[in-house]
């Protein structure tokens, strides 16, 4: 669920000049986490850690014959 919400922080960073300025202030991703949560957001600082190995593996499964 957190991984959808890190989706949905980024699109409405995307289109708000706001929200980007705040983010750009920040020192850290925990900042970053702090102002999601703070917005309504579902993040966990897991979900990105681990957010690039389950995009491979998505990849992996994608390109193989065991669709």
């Amino acid at each position: 669920m957190s991984r959808e919400g890190w989706k949905d922080f980024l699109h409405a960073a995307e289109r708000s000049p706001a929200l980007q300025r705040e983010l750009n202030a920040c020192k850290g991703t925990e900042d970053i986490i702090q102002i999601g949560k703070r917005l309504g957001f579902a993040l966990c600082l897991d979900d990105l850690n681990h957010d690039a190995q389950a995009e491979a593996i998505g990849k992996w499964f994608d390109q193989s014959r065991i669709n």
